[in-house]
């Protein structure tokens, strides 16, 4: 007896048997530290997801995604101290500074390709950084900034604790999971066909009558927008901000799980931010020799399957089709 049709379309049965397991897991894991590890793996679900829209489906690679996270953190921060602003208030308020900050820096830098792309966003993040650790009237310099811890909150299905570790791990789980959704509306809309011409060939996408310029600007702006929105995610999870957010060490982690999630898939990061942020802490039996580990897994999966993990889910699924066509043709 399957529980799962065969004939469903392969991501389809992932993301199923994705939910399916996400809905369980609090019920199996009581120590608070692994609930603390995959909310946290959330947060880089929409990072991932949002990151591959402008680089895997745009074609644009940014090195600056920790500048609009960053930004988001310190915006829901600041809203929250002075303002006493709520959750639901403060993502999309960050999501939409983070955004608006992408549209007047894209008028900037949206005009340069390759390189000189990737050395600007570079300069973004940095600058983004330095700002943080030297405006320390605003931003509490090195010190950071420390959030009110929000006790509760109404909903229209009741009081939500947010003390408690398992409310927190499923709102965060489903704000993730709506954010994956939108992005991947958006890369297979219309608007995503243009970002796909963008990166194969901006001058034929021009010839054909793409406003690349624009499928640029909506790109990043749109992976600025939920960059921020997970910003201030983690800015209320942790209750807890400072410039280490700004760190090139979240850019290379976020750019580990796009490119053997899948680049260009959306859903295939989303799924890479899961396991990328869930196998380092799971190897930590391994001591001291768990990044090598780690490390060697990572470059063995990059030469194995190039395509990322979309490419290996799309190579067992097609398999398992094809097994169950010629069980049915019997």
């Amino acid at each position: 007896m399957q529980f799962i049709n065969p004939r469903l379309g392969g991501s389809t049965r992932a993301i199923l048997l994705v939910l399916a397991v996400i809905a369980v897991v609090p019920l199996f894991v009581s120590d608070n530290y692994y609930l603390h590890v995959l909310t946290m793996a959330f947060i880089f679900v929409i990072l991932a997801a949002s990151l591959d829209l402008l680089v895997g489906v745009a074609g644009l690679l940014s090195l600056g995604h920790t500048a609009f996270f960053g930004l988001g953190a310190y915006v829901s921060a600041l809203a929250t101290i002075h303002l006493g602003t709520g959750f639901w208030i403060d993502l999309p308020l960050a999501g939409a500074i983070a955004a608006l900050l992408a549209l007047i820096l894209g008028f900037a830098i949206l005009n340069v390709r390759g390189h000189r792309f990737v050395i600007s966003t570079i300069a973004i993040s940095e600058l983004a950084r330095l700002v943080a650790y030297n405006w320390t009237g605003v931003t509490g310099g090195q010190i950071g900034l420390s959030l009110p811890k929000t006790e509760s909150m109404n909903t229209p299905f009741g009081s939500l604790s947010f003390s408690s570790p398992v409310v927190m791990y499923y709102l965060l789980a489903v704000i993730a999971l709506v954010s994956t959704c939108v992005i991947y509306r958006i890369a297979s809309s219309t608007i995503g066909l243009g970002m796909k011409g963008l990166r194969e060939n901006d001058n034929l996408a021009e010839a054909v009558g793409v406003d690349t310029r624009m499928m640029a600007t909506v790109a990043f702006v749109v992976s600025a927008f939920f960059a921020g929105v997970a910003g201030a995610m983690y800015a209320h999870f942790m209750s807890f901000v400072s410039p280490d957010l700004f760190y090139f060490s979240y850019m290379t982690t976020m750019l580990v799980m796009v490119i053997l999630g899948g680049k260009g898939t959306i859903i295939g990061p989303a799924f890479g931010a899961l396991i990328f942020t869930i196998l380092p802490e799971s190897l930590r039996v391994a001591s001291e020799y768990r990044l090598i580990i780690f490390g060697a897994l990572l470059a063995l999966l990059a030469v194995a399957v190039p395509g990322g993990l979309a490419q290996l889910f799309k190579n067992i699924t097609s398999s398992r089709t094809r097994e169950a066509e010629f069980v049915d043709q019997r």
